[in-house]
C-alpha cells in the first residue's frame, strides 16, 4: 500500500490588516464577478494537487494500491493509531516542506519500516538542499510524470493510455473540489522570478479532460485551466479551443494567458470554446523594473492588448500584479497603481489580484546576484501573506511589508471607486459566493 498526501494547500495566520483587505477584495469579486459572469463560485472550495493525482493514476493503472489523502486526512489517521503503509509519499510547496518532515517524524516513530518520500514543484527545484535541512525522508522524487511515480514504486512502470488522470482515486466527491485542470505543463519564458520555465514541456490532455468531467459534474460549472501559457503557443491555443468545442462541454471556463499572444481571432475562437475568464500577467507598470525582472511584455503593448479583448469578447479580464521584485521602490510602485487605477477606472480590466514576490528556493539561482539577501532559511515563512524573507537592494523587510499592505488597500480602493461605489460597506453582499472560502480563510482565524 501506498499513501500520496497531498501537503500542497495549508492554512496559516495572517496579518490582521491583510485580512482586511483581502475581505474587502472577495467582497468586490464576488459583486463583480455574479453580475458579469453569474454564479461560478463554488461552494466547496477544496482543492487537489492536480501532478500527485497524476502520479497516484499511473501508479494504480500498474497494479499498485495507492490512497490519495489530504494531509489533515493524515494527521487523524496517525492520532486514532492508524497502521501506517510501507510507503507515504507527500507532495509539498516551499513553506509546507517543515509541516512533512513533522508528519514524517511522527509516522517513523510509529512505523520504523515505512518508507517516507518527499515530493513536488519545490523538492524539483531545490533537492539538494531539501535533503541537507530534512534527512528524515528516506527519498526524494524528483521529476516529473513517469520518472517520479517510477522513483515512488522503486521500479520500471508501463505506460498505458486512457485518461490523463483519474478523478476516483480523490478521497471526496468531485463536486467538492475546486476544478483546477491543464493542457500542458511548462512555459517558453524565462522571466526571472517565475519558476515555470524550469519545468520540463508537454502535452497532457489538449481538451483539459472535458470528456471526462462531463459526466462527472454538474452544466456551469468553473473549470480554470492552469497552464502557466494556454495551449504553451498560439497554434496550440487554437488546437485546445477546437478540442474544447468538439468535446461539447456544459461548463464556464477560465484560463492563465500571456497577453501578447492573444488575437481578436484567438478571443473569438476562447469565446466559442467555452471560455468567461482569462488572467492576464502585468506584474509591473515600471519599463526598468519589468526588464531588470526579464519581462518581455511592455506597459503599452499590454494596453493594447486589453483593449483589442474588450473590442472583441464579453470576456471577464483579470490581472496578475507583483509587489515586491528586485528593484521595486515607492516610485515605481506608484507607476504599477496609477495603472491600476487607469485600467479599472477605463473598465478595461474586471479584477486586479495582487501577490507579493516570494524568492522561493532554487538550485542555481544566486538571489545576491539579483540584489536579494534572504533572512531566514524557515521554509514555512516562505508564502505570499507572510512578512517578507527577504530584502532587495533597494528596500527592506519592513518596507517591503508595508508597500504590500499600501497596495492591496490602494487597488481594492481604486476598484470600487470604478464600481461607483463610496464604501466597502455600499457593495451589496453576494450571500454564498465565496462566503466558504472568505470565511475559513480570513474570518475565523487568529492574527499573527
Amino acid at each position: 500500500m501506498i499513501w500520496l498526501v497531498d501537503y500542497t494547500h495549508y492554512d496559516k495566520a495572517i496579518d490582521p490588516r491583510l485580512a482586511k483587505y483581502r475581505l474587502d477584495y472577495f467582497r468586490l469579486k464576488s459583486y463583480v464577478r455574479y453580475n458579469k459572469i453569474g454564479p461560478t463560485a463554488p461552494v466547496k472550495s477544496k482543492v487537489f494537487a492536480t501532478g500527485l493525482l497524476r502520479l497516484a493514476t499511473i501508479l494504480h493503472r500498474n497494479g499498485y494500491d495507492v490512497r490519495y489523502l489530504h494531509y489533515e486526512m493524515l494527521e487523524e489517521l496517525l492520532e486514532s493509531g492508524a497502521q501506517m503503509p510501507e510507503k507515504v509519499a507527500f507532495s509539498c510547496v516551499c513553506p509546507t516542506v517543515p509541516a512533512c518532515a513533522g508528519l514524517a517524524e511522527e509516522i517513523k516513530k510509529r512505523s520504523p519500516k515505512t518508507k517516507v518520500i518527499l515530493g513536488g514543484i519545490h523538492v524539483n527545484l531545490s533537492a539538494q538542499l531539501t535533503r541537507e535541512r530534512f534527512p528524515v525522508f528516506d527519498q526524494l522524487a524528483v521529476g516529473f510524470e513517469y520518472e517520479a511515480a517510477e522513483q515512488i514504486a522503486g521500479a520500471p512502470l508501463a505506460r498505458h493510455n486512457g485518461d490523463y488522470v483519474d478523478y476516483s482515486l480523490l478521497p471526496l466527491p468531485l463536486k467538492e473540489y475546486a476544478i483546477n485542470t491543464f493542457t500542458t505543463m511548462g512555459c517558453p519564458y524565462r522571466c526571472s522570478y517565475c519558476a515555470d520555465g524550469r519545468a520540463p514541456h508537454f502535452v497532457a490532455s489538449r481538451d483539459g479532460q472535458m470528456d471526462q468531467l462531463k459526466k462527472l459534474l454538474p452544466a456551469g460549472n468553473l473549470v480554470h485551466f492552469f497552464d502557466s501559457v494556454l495551449g504553451f503557443s498560439q497554434e496550440g491555443i487554437r488546437n485546445v479551443c477546437d478540442a474544447l468545442q468538439k468535446a461539447e462541454h456544459p461548463f464556464l471556463l477560465s484560463c492563465d494567458m500571456r497577453a501578447e499572444l492573444l488575437t481578436p481571432e484567438l478571443v473569438s475562437a476562447m469565446e466559442k470554446a467555452g471560455f468567461v475568464e482569462v488572467r492576464l500577467g502585468m506584474e509591473s507598470a515600471d519599463p526598468e523594473l519589468l526588464k531588470r525582472n526579464k519581462r518581455t511584455l511592455t506597459v503599452d503593448h499590454f494596453l493594447e492588448k486589453v483593449k483589442m479583448i474588450r473590442e472583441n469578447s464579453n470576456l471577464y479580464v483579470c490581472l496578475y500584479s507583483i509587489t515586491g521584485l528586485p528593484g521595486t521602490n515607492w516610485d515605481s510602485q506608484q507607476k504599477t497603481l496609477d495603472y491600476c487605477d487607469f485600467l479599472f477606472q477605463e473598465h478595461l480590466v474586471d479584477e486586479i489580484k495582487n501577490a507579493q514576490y516570494v524568492p522561493y528556493p532554487m538550485e542555481g539561482v544566486c538571489y545576491a546576484d539579483r540584489g536579494i539577501t534572504l533572512l531566514t532559511e524557515d521554509w514555512s515563512q516562505y508564502d505570499r501573506q507572510s512578512f517578507p524573507v527577504y530584502h532587495t537592494d533597494t528596500m527592506s523587510a519592513e518596507e517591503l511589508w508595508e508597500i504590500y499592505l499600501h497596495t492591496a488597500k490602494s487597488i481594492n480602493e481604486s476598484w470600487l471607486r470604478s464600481c461607483g461605489f463610496a464604501s466597502f460597506d455600499d457593495v451589496p453582499v453576494i450571500e454564498g459566493y465565496y462566503q466558504e472560502y472568505v470565511e475559513a480563510n480570513y474570518l475565523n482565524k487568529k492574527s499573527v
